[in-house]
């Protein structure tokens, strides 16, 4: 690494890159991302609203970015790489592949995939254009577990990053009520600490982050974690990247 990078510590040895919501492993030279959503326009249209086809345009556009940042070896998808539950839907298929194309193509020596809870049904697509797939958890250099957070699982490890909530907080700004994605930093009842990363899926937009620990997505979270002592992070490509307070004194105000 060099100055030059804008790479954000969020904890020692992992990076938020250039105000995108993508963390960079140094130790291990790989991106994490989650949440991407694909084929989300076509689910939305079945239920009568259409919606310009943007997931995999702008999710392309961010790792490229990212890429151009620090130049990592590989990329891990962290689950929900797909939208529908049910089924594979054929822009979810068509755009999958073309993602994972695309990435190669990018110069990504490496893809890992780690399975959410949206991804029912895709494996083998992923697997036959070479991409490694992770049922449960993958565990990085230092201490680091990736896994996407809708399995029951005790935290292991210094830090577990997941994907699942699509966090995000309500600011007042000049009178306005704005909705902002967050990274959310969250210490548990054991000595790991658990870092959710904001959604790549630009239709994914953030469920509001709350003290009520019931109300998370994650099992983990609601389990383990200590959330009034969480610190949320905005990662926005038009504010950058801003470290906020810890929850309780944030959602005092």
């Amino acid at each position: 690494m060099t100055a030059e990078y804008p790479l954000k510590p969020v904890v020692e040895g992992l990076y938020i890159v250039g105000s995108r919501p993508v963390l960079y492993s140094a130790a291990d030279d790989v991106f994490v991302v989650a949440d991407v959503h694909l084929g989300y326009e076509e689910a939305m249209a079945s239920q009568g609203v259409f919606l310009p086809r943007l997931q995999l345009r702008k999710a392309l556009k961010v790792l490229s970015e990212a890429r151009a940042i620090v130049g990592a070896r590989g990329v891990i998808v962290n689950g929900d790489i797909k939208h529908a539950f049910e089924k594979l839907l054929k822009q979810e298929r068509v755009e999958v592949e073309e993602f994972i194309v695309k990435l190669q193509e990018m110069g990504f020596k490496e893809v890992i995939f780690v399975r959410g809870n949206h991804d029912n049904y895709v494996g083998y697509v992923i697997r036959k254009l070479g991409v490694t797939v992770v049922e449960d958890h993958l565990d990085l250099s230092n201490g680091i577990r990736v896994t996407h957070g809708h399995l029951d699982l005790e935290p292991k490890g210094d830090v577990v990053v997941i994907g699942h909530e699509h966090p995000a907080i309500h600011l007042n700004i000049g009178g306005s009520k704005i909705k902002l994605p967050v990274l959310l930093l969250i210490p548990t009842t054991f000595s790991t600490q658990i870092l959710v990363i904001p959604a790549l899926g630009v239709y994914q937009t953030g469920n509001i982050v709350t003290l009520d620990r019931g109300r998370f997505l994650s099992p983990m979270v609601r389990r383990y974690g200590v959330v009034e002592k969480a610190k949320p992070i905005i990662v926005d490509e038009s504010l950058g990247v801003i470290a906020l307070p810890e929850l309780e004194s944030v959602l005092s105000f």
